[in-house]
């Protein structure tokens, strides 16, 4: 086991009122579905001014939420362009040649790891994690190539799953169909 600084840099996101305009998408725990993808980005962008260039997000980073009621990580994609996380998470800057962010990403948001997390979490409505406790937390620590196995085993399970759900949505949509007929007596059985 590993901790968290002895593989990466810890600092919290930024705090900035959003628009609908600006050349910056700001993330918020509003803009993840249940799956954890990035959605809608409508009203929340931002201007990017100097000071605020170390927010953004960088290869092989991950985000950590650090307040709110929902404990999850995400790991940074740069074809998902210039991006800077709000107050609400933790940017965990990861290095390289020691763990994917992939993987980082995955064993977070793993069901113990994210129990343990939820069990660091202080505050009666709105939980908050310290940046020690992001700091000391620990984790597995395989090497890379071991890593990239855990991220390839992944990834085919979030392809079946999504192609599982297209399925499944094409057979409602058939249901319907198949029902609108046979109200309409355009089908016979």
């Amino acid at each position: 086991m590993t901790n968290i600084n002895q593989i990466a840099e810890v600092q919290f996101g930024l705090y900035k009122k959003k628009s609908k305009d600006g050349d910056t998408k700001y993330l918020t725990t509003g803009h993840f579905d249940n799956f954890l993808n990035p959605t809608l980005f409508d009203d929340s962008f931002i201007k990017i001014t100097g000071k605020d260039t170390k927010f953004l997000l960088q290869p092989n980073d991950v985000i950590l939420t650090g307040k709110g009621q929902r404990i999850f990580a995400w790991s940074y994609n740069e074809s998902f362009g210039k991006v800077v996380p709000s107050s609400l998470f933790y940017i965990i800057r990861a290095d390289a040649t020691l763990i994917d962010s992939r993987y980082l990403a995955a064993v977070l948001n793993s069901e113990r790891k994210r129990y343990e997390l939820e069990l660091l979490g202080v505050g009666s409505s709105i939980t908050s994690i310290a940046k020690n406790d992001v700091l000391d937390f620990e984790i597995p620590l395989p090497s890379l190539e071991e890593q990239q196995k855990v991220i390839d085993v992944l990834d085919l399970l979030e392809e079946e799953i999504a192609l599982t759900n297209e399925l499944l949505e094409k057979k409602k949509a058939l249901k319907k169909g198949i029902l609108n007929e046979l109200i309409t007596n355009k089908m016979k059985l």
